[in-house]
């Protein structure tokens, strides 16, 4: 079946799937529209299934093709990397593109890529995005991997994954300048900075709201972002959760107060891929995650 494939097809597939459109994709390969669908449907009958769903409009990828497309885009990346080395020419870098979590891309992922930096033949592309849209983007080989919290959907084939930590979500109040809080758990309609009810914290957050009944808050600010929700805290605002790794210098200094630890959430962080193989700089970032998670 390989020696079928014609290398000039899987670039066509690749321009299709990031232009969704026969038309423009068949002239950025410049070639006549006919032309290049005979060549993708060449590649469809090669490889024995269809990668396209054409009778939805935009044109979207099958089950099939989801997974086709990873491999075919680390495929080509992986062929210019190792050709280029054989040339002599060492400044290419291959991406590894990740998405993660909004408080994990500013608190966690720069010490773990920082761990990777000595790899000199790779470039880090970081987008910080809604969980949602995280997966959809995994599905459709938009990314390599998410750095994120526990997912159903992620942890079944054609996914695979791994818990990197596990973490806590804390009651946090600011501090005085004497280092008392400035609010307790028993006080009444206290001002609550609270996460968005769509995000993952938010989810958790009402969970726990809804079993601690007693609990008297205000809710007074909303956002999905950890870091926006810690600044309100901080300036004396009210109170909120905030995950352990993002505040442990205000905890140590005396600024951030936790409430009562019996309110604190658990949650697991767990880095997803798909099942199909990456370039060689993505594979030695995976095995780093995988080799990290025993020094958790």
């Amino acid at each position: 079946m390989l020696g079928n494939i014609e290398i000039k097809w899987i670039y066509d597939i690749l321009a299709l799937e990031e232009l969704r459109s026969f038309t423009l994709a068949s002239e950025r390969r410049n070639i006549s529209q006919s032309s290049f669908s005979r060549r993708v449907q060449a590649l469809e009958s090669a490889v024995g299934f269809e990668i396209f769903n054409r009778g939805s409009t935009p044109l979207l990828l099958t089950s099939e093709g989801k997974n086709f497309i990873v491999y075919a885009r680390n495929l080509i990346d992986d062929m210019d990397f190792q050709i280029n080395n054989i040339k002599g020419v060492n400044n290419i870098k291959q991406r590894i593109n990740i998405a993660a979590a909004h408080s994990l891309a500013v608190f966690v992922l720069p010490e773990f890529i920082s761990e990777f930096s000595g790899k000199n033949d790779n470039i880090f592309f970081v987008e910080s995005i809604n969980v949602d849209e995280a997966v959809y983007n995994l599905k459709e080989g938009r990314c390599d991997f998410i750095l994120s919290f526990s997912n159903e959907e992620l942890m079944s084939f054609p996914f695979l994954h791994h818990e990197v930590f596990q973490t806590q979500l804390h009651l946090v109040s600011p501090c005085h300048k004497n280092g008392e809080p400035v609010y307790n758990v028993s006080d009444e309609n206290i001002p609550l900075m609270k996460y968005a009810d769509e995000s993952y914290m938010g989810r958790q957050v009402n969970q726990l709201l809804t079993r601690e009944s007693a609990l008297s808050f205000s809710l007074s600010f909303v956002s999905s972002m950890s870091d926006v929700l810690k600044m309100m805290i901080m300036k004396g605002n009210g109170v909120g959760w905030l995950p352990d790794y993002s505040i442990a210098q205000e905890l140590e200094s005396g600024s951030l107060s936790v409430m009562d630890p019996s309110l604190s959430i658990r949650m697991s962080v767990y880095i997803y891929r798909t099942s199909g193989r990456l370039n060689l700089s993505s594979e030695r970032f995976w095995q780093q995650m995988k080799s990290r998670i025993s020094l958790c």
